[in-house]
């Protein structure tokens, strides 16, 4: 299966999915350690990043008159252990079979502006997927995610999160090809006046970057750094300074 086949009941299959995963990596790291990714914050912070997003997420698509999480009311911080990890699984559960009842195409508020449900479950699986990805790094090693999904979460990266970046941050030196080994998905980055325009093709950048989908979700979110990657099994060709000029200004 490519990313571009993935459905909503597939995203609502692996949000299920990683909101286990996450639990499990926040009780195996312990809730005091601290996430390298999020300077400052401990799992039990990063826990609690993710109740204030289903809160969100849930109120904004079932509050008929909400037109922003302004209009929402706060959600309280549970006490850290047992008690923040149970709110943590309450607000999943509830998220999960929320957005189990809503067809893919309902129209819902997004923080884009509005799109359908299954924007929705998509962001939900791979906000998790993330972070999944931080609460593993506090305690030690990341565990294997689906490459599928993987892909799609670079495809989210860089159509969604990308072009609401600052044009003057995002600094392109030429342009930037990602490829996945491991799946299919292969992006050409492109700056043209002024902007970043991205295809879903095969070409050749002024750089490329090539390896498993998972690594390549994790240098553009921030999450490891070039180097670390091709340790691991990437590789790069042509201007590495292209590469991290681009990487350097994404804001995650």
């Amino acid at each position: 299966m490519s990313y571009a086949d993935l459905s909503g009941s597939d995203f609502l299959r692996a949000l299920n999915e990683e909101n286990r995963r996450f639990v499990e990596a926040a009780e195996r790291s312990g809730l005091a350690a601290e996430v390298v990714a999020c300077p400052g914050w401990t799992v039990a912070d990063l826990v609690f990043h993710m109740v204030k997003v289903q809160n969100m997420f849930y109120g904004m698509l079932t509050t008929p008159d909400a037109t922003s999480p302004k209009d929402l009311p706060r959600i309280e911080r549970g006490a850290d252990g047992e008690a923040l990890l149970a709110q943590f699984r309450k607000g999943a559960t509830r998220l999960e079979a929320m957005l189990g009842a809503v067809a893919d195409d309902t129209p819902v508020w997004t923080f884009t502006g509005g799109d359908v449900a299954q924007w929705v479950k998509r962001r939900q699986a791979q906000e998790v997927l993330v972070h999944r990805f931080d609460a593993e790094t506090a305690g030690g090693a990341v565990a294997p995610a689906d490459p599928v999904l993987c892909a799609d979460g670079i495809d989210e990266m860089l159509h969604v999160f990308l072009p609401r970046m600052s044009m003057e941050k995002l600094s392109m030196q030429g342009s930037v090809h990602f490829h996945c080994t491991d799946t299919d998905g292969e992006w050409m980055l492109t700056p043209v006046d002024g902007q970043v325009v991205v295809t879903r093709e095969h070409g050749k950048g002024t750089v490329a970057l090539r390896g498993p989908a998972q690594l390549l979700l994790q240098v553009l979110w921030r999450r490891t750094n070039v180097d670390d990657a091709l340790a691991r099994g990437a590789e790069m060709f042509g201007d590495r300074a292209a590469l991290d000029a681009l990487l350097a200004g994404l804001v995650v």
